[in-house]
């Protein structure tokens, strides 16, 4: 799985030795299959809207990675091949019982799966090149589709003028899951099992010692002391096709813990915390992170930004993550190649390029995904009102929102957001972990208040996230009728209150992390994150793309080391509000960030992460 470096523009093809007559042909294929599937899209559409329309078709550019001051250019191949059929619509599978998606750590004693697994995956690496369903080509498909290798077409206007990532929006859950689901058909098909399902890491589980571990499959070798001899020997089956070859941090094998507020920085200072501390900090931040999410926005992320203009020079886009997002990017840097000089990209699992490499990742995003589904399930208890429904966006854009993927029969399929948001309707569903679920759900951070005068406090009149903790004020107010518009909240009493730093530009290529919280100036990088006060963190991975276009067909690779992404990062603050004592509308607040961006590769001489303005918002 090499790369090689890239300078043209790509049509998906995996080799440069075909020859002339034969590269026309598939030039002229790719055209023609490009646009069947614009007809497709166009059909039966509102001529007003202006959903994100995802192919696999088209203009494909190599994406970039980090490069040293040596290597002026480093990119990999990850087109997709052009289909070798019309592509379809996707259709609900008719579902005579539902598949049932276990966590690894149990299954870690299922001798036959852990065969079965191990038999699908060197099947799929099997498979050559060129077929989609290869290993290889489902790396590929995370590695372009989020890393805007590609253009999203737009209903209302032809031009093909933006570049498509799927981070950062009310795309990123829905495409995750269709991501695992054809990934899992696939696998299933290569072994002649309907039924198989891929494990998931239940890392938010605190209850059992070993599902925050990564889980037995994925080590050399699984072993079990119920497995009898003549299954391997001392009872062990080695894991090829699910260990060798994948880059994992050496220095967070079992049993250690992934540590859900995993800061790189502080990782020698942390290196001596118990079992019970590191249990507690990870309680508090699923509570954080998914629970205190009463809103569709707060937790699945902004709408994709279909409206910025893109120039050959700078990219202004704006994204929004949720917290299901924020909170999975901790797992995917936990496990990369963290600080290694061999692997300066983190890879695998550290970097957006690399992930879909490392068969952890399905495991992972299948967690993110039963996460998606018990979320949908939480009671409010965050709001006044006490009885809103969280449920999906119902918004026209999203729910007609596209993506293409290739299914188990190497069949480009065309799949709506809204045909994902059920996945009983999709024909599987997760192993309950009530009791494991329970332990979040009921956490309650520690009850102590920050001491200080207002008075006293140093509030920063510039709008930058500087390395050291910034605080900030922020004007409140109640909420209105107003607030309502764009909101699924049925009255004022149901919105959720939330502070966002509006147009934060964060360098591509650099890993940020930072941690809010409200009325506690005195807040630093070992502050507790479990405090009343804390009220979440952002992280982003390092994704190292700059592709903007000309608004036409005609692709542009930007060598701009000075390219940012323009996020909204938005904080509930609802509950922390509770504990903290703030009841009246009038009192104005200090936001205080505490920043925690690593030393490694580009970004580490950024001085300060600038921003617009932060202000109250109400979801």
């Amino acid at each position: 799985m090499g790369e090689r470096p890239m300078q043209k523009e790509s049509w998906g093809r995996s080799s440069a030795s075909l020859g002339v007559t034969a590269a026309v042909r598939k030039l002229l294929w790719a055209s023609f299959m490009c646009s069947i599937v614009l007809v497709l899209q166009n059909l039966a559409q509102p001529a007003t809207a202006d959903p994100v329309l995802a192919s696999s078709v088209g203009f494909c550019k190599p994406v970039r990675l980090e490069a040293t001051q040596e290597e002026k250019d480093r990119s990999v191949q990850c087109c997709l091949p052009a289909p070798r059929r019309t592509p379809k619509r996707f259709q609900l599978p008719r579902v005579h019982h539902l598949r049932v998606r276990r966590p690894a750590h149990e299954l870690a004693n299922d001798v036959e799966y852990v065969n079965k697994y191990n038999l699908a995956y060197e099947r799929m690496n099997a498979l050559p090149a060129d077929d989609p369903r290869s290993f290889l080509r489902q790396w590929h498909t995370h590695c372009s589709f989020c890393k805007e290798a590609y253009l999203q077409r737009r209903l209302n206007n032809s031009a093909t003028g933006y570049p498509l990532q799927l981070h950062y929006s009310w795309t990123f859950l829905p495409w995750h899951r269709m991501l695992i689901y054809f990934h899992e058909k696939i696998l299933g098909s290569l072994i002649d099992d309907p039924d198989f399902t891929l494990p998931f890491w239940n890392w938010d589980n605190q209850l059992d010692a070993t599902a925050g571990q990564i889980p037995q499959i994925f080590l050399p070798y699984q072993q079990s002391t119920r497995w009898p001899r003549q299954h391997g020997r001392h009872g062990k089956i080695r894991n090829t096709f699910l260990y060798e070859g994948k880059r994992r941090n050496p220095n967070h094998m079992p049993p250690k813990v992934l540590p859900l507020t995993f800061d790189a920085s502080l990782e020698k200072e942390r290196a001596n915390w118990t079992h019970d501390q590191i249990r507690h900090a990870n309680l508090g931040q699923v509570y954080e992170m998914v629970y205190n999410k009463v809103s569709a926005r707060e937790y699945m992320g902004g709408p994709y930004d279909t409206s910025s203009n893109f120039t050959e020079a700078v990219n202004v886009t704006v994204g929004e993550s949720g917290g299901s997002e924020s909170l999975h990017n901790t797992a995917h840097e936990w496990v990369g190649m963290l600080n290694n000089t061999a692997y300066p990209d983190n890879e695998d699992m550290g970097v957006f390029t690399y992930a879909g490499r490392d068969p952890i990742f399905y495991s992972h995003h299948a967690n993110v995904d039963r996460l998606w589904n018990v979320w949908k399930a939480l009671p409010d208890k965050i709001t006044p009102d006490g009885h809103r429904v969280r449920r999906d966006y119902d918004d026209y854009d999203f729910l007609e929102t596209e993506f293409t993927f290739y299914d188990e029969n190497a069949d480009m399929v065309i799949v709506k957001v809204k045909d994902t948001l059920d996945s009983r309707k999709l024909g599987y569903t997760y192993q309950p972990m009530v009791d494991a679920d329970s332990l979040w759900i009921n956490h309650k951070p520690n009850g102590t208040k920050p001491s200080y005068k207002r008075s006293d406090v140093r509030v920063s009149t510039s709008n930058a996230i500087a390395r050291r903790p910034t605080s900030f004020k922020l004007t409140r107010r109640a909420p209105t009728a107003a607030d309502l518009r764009g909101t699924q909240a049925l009255n004022v009493n149901q919105l959720s209150e939330g502070v966002v730093l509006e147009h934060v530009r964060v360098p591509e290529l650099m890993y940020v992390r930072f941690d809010v919280f409200l009325d506690s100036p005195a807040a630093t990088a070992e502050t507790d994150e479990d405090e009343s006060a804390y009220v979440g963190t952002f992280t982003h991975l390092p994704s190292g793309v700059t592709t903007v276009t000309d608004l036409g067909q005609k692709m542009v690779h930007v060598e701009d080391d000075d390219m940012y992404r323009t996020l909204n990062i938005r904080f509930s603050t609802s509950l922390a509000l509770k504990r903290l004592g703030v009841t009246d509308w009038n009192t104005d607040i200090t936001v205080t960030v505490v920043p925690r961006f690593r030393p490694h590769g580009y970004g580490w001489n950024i001085k300060a992460l600038t921003f617009d303005c932060l202000r109250q918002e109400f979801t």
